[in-house]
């Protein structure tokens, strides 16, 4: 039987939504290449055309999602708001994509928080900024023309803030895996560190107090209840 020939955007993209369909529903160490293979109905060395192994896989995943989070976004940027607004569309919007991709980063989270993964980690947050800082940096230089912010440093200080929101990413991540955290615990030290990011932002960019809005419940508990169900469903199973 001859194969079905794709163009190769079209074929690494089914590769790419395989993955993450098995991923979610299997888990990612329960998952193989074959399984994939098998689903694709494609050659193995279709998939090696593409992908190096399972782990470069995720990775692909992993940029895929955060490229689609920036494309969405970027339109924000170049709207007409002022710069306080882009900022708050900005972190509200990337919520609202994060939970449409909850499934992914789920288990993105899962697998790159273990201790044998830190360099796919880094890998993968250091994507995460250098995609961000010229977004960031525009809003920034906009905001000092408005005089909004008051920093003589404007991207430079684009990237120390998104290098805190890493920092910020991890913990709450990490938060999210400890199996002894209750879910009103876990709620109420999210609001305290994503409260300290707007407070830490507004210092760094010489904002009025009260400017960012970064915490918002209803953003943040839908993903809580949902990647701590799964993890426990997930561990439950094993």
């Amino acid at each position: 039987m001859t194969r079905e020939i794709k163009r190769p955007e079209i074929r690494k993209n089914e590769i790419l939504d395989a993955a993450q369909k098995f991923f979610f529903q299997k888990g990612y160490e329960k998952t193989s290449i074959q399984d994939i293979i098998n689903n694709l109905g494609i050659a193995k060395g279709t998939f090696y055309h593409y992908f190096t192994s399972k782990m470069d896989l995720l990775d692909k995943l992993s940029d895929r999602t955060t490229s689609e989070i920036s494309a969405a976004i970027k339109p924000i940027v170049d709207s007409d708001m002022d710069a306080i607004a882009k900022f708050n569309r900005f972190f509200r919007e990337a919520a609202a994509i994060k939970m449409s991709r909850i499934d992914v980063l789920t288990v993105i989270l899962k697998v790159i928080f273990k201790d044998e993964n830190i360099i796919i980690r880094e890998k993968m947050y250091t994507r995460v900024v250098k995609k961000n800082v010229p977004m960031f940096s525009k809003i920034i230089n906009q905001g000092v023309q408005e005089g909004l912010f008051k920093t003589p440093y404007p991207d430079e200080a684009a990237e120390m803030m998104l290098q805190i929101g890493r920092t910020l990413n991890a913990d709450i991540s990490k938060l999210l895996l400890r199996k002894d955290e209750t879910l009103e615990h876990l709620l109420e030290l999210i609001k305290k560190k994503t409260k300290m990011y707007e407070y830490t932002m507004e210092k760094i960019l010489g904002a009025p107090e009260g400017s960012f809005k970064v915490y918002k419940p209803e953003d943040f508990e839908g993903m809580v209840r949902f990647i701590k169900k799964n993890l426990e469903q997930k561990n439950n199973n094993v």
